[in-house]
């Protein structure tokens, strides 16, 4: 029997009308949802989304119009809101390059090859959907993503008893602490994916949130084109962090550095470990972006199952919760 199921009980054994009852019963329940809510607000790498559903998924296509990848986006997106029940869905795209890290870089994210047709003609379908099950995107010129979500989680970090920054990327590991988590997307159909505190980043990596940077630093980021120094992969990185803490403290001490072939590289290498430390520091400091809802709209939701004929979705609406109109409370 359940707690609910003997309070009620109770009431009737003290012969209390039906319509104090009631009112007690929904005062019950109001209290109980009110101690049970977790305020939470996601924060998705739009492209990250897309593209691992692009190539997690077996071309599928409908006239020739690709579609495997707004299946996977629409199916996540469902599996969020069902499962994690936020109140704050918010999806975010690169709009052009950051103009300061190429002048720091111009090799900057140049190994990126050409986004693929099949990709490019999905994203605005996926756009139309998220925005019909009421998540709202974000994108600014000359603004990447990564820097939007960091400014966002910044921002409201403590407007939400949880933040969470969906995302394979490891640089928003930064961005972790107090009510900020990432979450790493997993295939689990019990599951959005595995949350990252302060603790899980230490066990993921080795080292605490506030070194990811140094880290990065040390040791590249291929996804960008971010050359780190030579021999310097994650097992050394990760020793020299737990060691002594910081850049500044490794190059201080350079004549403790192990192994000691890596002293005279080290020697040589401020200026490029500063570069670095600036490519890979996400802005936390953009100022006005602000949070907006977005009320889910049926109507356009289901026009679009029908138009791109993508009948598992129309299955899995009816079962969702947003169409309950739940995804903002």
């Amino acid at each position: 029997m359940s707690f609910q199921q003997k309070i009620f009980l109770f009431f009737v054994h003290l012969k209390i009308s039906s319509n104090i009852l009631a009112a007690l019963f929904c005062l019950l329940f109001s209290f109980h949802y009110i101690l049970c809510y977790v305020s939470k607000c996601f924060l998705i790498d739009g492209l990250n989304l897309i593209f691992r559903c692009f190539y997690g998924i077996p071309l599928l296509d409908v006239q020739n119009f690709p579609t495997n990848a707004i299946l996977g986006s629409v199916k996540i997106l469902s599996k969020i809101i069902d499962l994690e029940k936020p109140s704050h869905v918010a999806i975010f795209f690169d709009k052009g390059r950051d103009p300061n890290r190429q002048l720091l870089l111009p090799e900057y994210k140049a190994n990126r090859v050409e986004m693929p047709d099949p990709v490019k003609i999905q994203i605005p379908v996926v756009k139309e959907f998220a925005y019909a099950m009421g998540c709202t995107i974000i994108e600014r010129f000359g603004v990447e993503a990564d820097d939007l979500i960091a400014s966002f989680a910044r921002k409201y970090g403590h407007h939400f008893d949880e933040v969470l920054i969906f995302s394979t990327d490891k640089d928003f590991a930064q961005c972790v602490g107090g009510n900020v988590y990432q979450m790493i997307p997993e295939n689990d159909r019990n599951s959005v994916g595995n949350r990252l505190d302060r603790g899980g980043i230490l066990e993921k990596f080795g080292i605490y949130p506030e070194q990811i940077v140094d880290y990065l630093a040390l040791i590249g980021d291929q996804a960008d084109n971010i050359p780190g120094i030579r021999g310097v992969g994650p097992k050394t990185a990760g020793v020299w962090l737990r060691e002594f803490g910081n850049i500044e403290l490794i190059l201080s001490q350079i004549s403790l550095i192990k192994p000691v072939r890596f002293r005279s590289i080290l020697n040589g290498s401020a200026e490029i470990l500063q570069r670095n430390r600036q490519l890979i520091t996400l802005d936390r400091n953009i100022d006005d972006v602000y949070l907006e809802k977005n009320i889910p709209d049926e109507r356009a939701y289901d026009r679009l199952i029908e138009l791109y004929q993508l009948v598992s979705l129309k299955r899995k609406h009816e079962e969702s919760q947003w169409v309950q109109g739940d995804l903002f409370l």
